[in-house]
């Protein structure tokens, strides 16, 4: 490869120290000349990832770039390798390798532009620089390209292999014949996920709500697939996933943490243990009262078993009382606010102090509010039995989410 003439070696070098600290200003301007290029984007429904992921990306061409015009010893597959593995994630959005490449594209656009203006056409250095950064950025469209692919046939293949049917089956009691049993787990635990709405499908477009929801399924899957010893069958929707393993090993409590940080939404779990496969429907029907109870507990962000929400099962359990102890509670139903204020009072195990706390009022609007509660349905949480009563109602209401109105239920 063709080197600087030593006497403008220092020169070139001062210039590309120039040009690096304009990167974040040069990464802001490619994404925003892709967006406003790219058929897919509207400046109202711009993906989260394109300021974030993507900018990323591209400060990263725009290092190597830079380094690899002064430092032939870079290795480009090697030192992209992180940034191009995580741009894939873009096959699972259905993003066209084309339309990919033009930002890519964009981004070597900007440099050259860069370049120019900094050692000017006519000048060697210009062209020797030029020469290196498109080598380098030829090396970097090869990995991409490669990249994208693998990653497309890989998605293809895991499409293919939808579990639902077979978990859909098992649930029922109906069985299914494996092609290899002896992959079967002889007492199979099952576990549910309940997901959250990240903030981006939150978005008033559709496009951008479909891309938010596709790219949290795929975060959910890859990280259940790393972080969950004894995966069998998989089942990953936008709002809930259902697994099926062999009887896991240690301890899953961080899951739901690691879950929401990766997917950016909040996860609650419940996990339940079978006897065998053919105890699977009632596995499955346990762990779905104990995903409910957890959610309508505020279990979030943590795994449940039944021995962790027993109590509030029983509550809530259906039974001929079960209508009669709500009826006593009817008038709660139009008070969201008491509801959730006897809920935070009874998880602060009766202290008006803790709950007001967690309310973030003061201790005295608790008191007031548990009058109320006396007031409307003759119940009054210092005699036990009638603080049961509310307990039941507590645990059995269904959650609403803009119920309580200093806080969110």
């Amino acid at each position: 490869m063709r080197t600087a003439p030593e006497a403008t070696k220092d020169d070139l070098q001062g210039t590309i120290a120039r040009i690096r600290r304009s990167v974040p200003r040069m990464a802001r301007t490619i994404i925003d000349r892709y967006i406003a290029t790219s058929p897919l984007y509207t400046q109202t429904a711009v993906p989260e990832h394109l300021h974030r992921e993507s900018a990323h990306t591209v400060r990263s061409l725009l290092e190597v770039c830079l380094q690899s015009i002064t430092d032939e010893s870079i290795d480009v597959a090697d030192t992209m390798r992180e940034n191009i593995e995580r741009g894939t994630e873009r096959v699972a959005e259905g993003l066209p390798l084309r339309e990919y490449m033009r930002c890519w594209q964009i981004g070597f656009d900007v440099l050259s532009e860069e370049l120019e203006r900094e050692l000017g056409t006519d000048h060697g250095l210009f062209w020797f620089a030029y020469r290196r950064a498109h080598t380098t950025f030829d090396c970097m469209l090869r990995e991409v390209v490669s990249a994208y692919e693998i990653h497309a046939h890989d998605l293809i293949a895991a499409q293919d292999r939808n579990h639902a049917p077979i978990i859909d089956a098992l649930l029922r009691g109906d069985g299914w014949v494996f092609d290899d049993p002896d992959s079967v787990p002889a007492e199979p635990s099952i576990m549910l996920l309940h997901i959250g709405d990240t903030p981006a499908e939150g978005s008033g477009d559709r496009n951008a709500r479909s891309l938010a929801a596709t790219r949290k399924v795929r975060a959910v899957r890859a990280h259940l697939a790393r972080a969950v010893p004894g995966l069998w069958l998989i089942d990953v929707r936008p709002r809930h996933a259902r697994i099926l393993m062999h009887p896991p090993i240690g301890a899953l409590d961080p899951l739901a943490v690691d879950l929401a940080r990766v997917s950016g939404a909040p996860v609650t779990i419940a996990i339940e243990d079978a006897t065998s496969i053919e105890d699977l429907p009632r596995a499955g029907t346990t762990a779905a009262e104990v995903l409910d109870i957890a959610i309508r507990s505020g279990r979030t962000g943590t795994v449940s078993r039944m021995g962790d929400v027993a109590l509030a099962h029983h509550f809530a359990h259906t039974s001929a009382s079960l209508p009669v102890l709500l009826e006593r509670c009817a008038p709660l139903q139009s008070r969201p606010d008491l509801m959730h204020t006897l809920r935070v009072y009874l998880a602060s195990n009766l202290d008006r102090r803790a709950t007001a706390d967690t309310l973030v009022v003061h201790p005295n609007t608790v008191d007031n509010r548990l009058i109320r509660v006396r007031e409307l349905t003759g119940l009054d949480v210092h005699v036990t039995t009638e603080l049961l009563t509310l307990a039941v109602a507590v645990s059995a209401a269904t959650v609403h989410p803009d119920a309580g109105a200093d806080h969110p239920l």
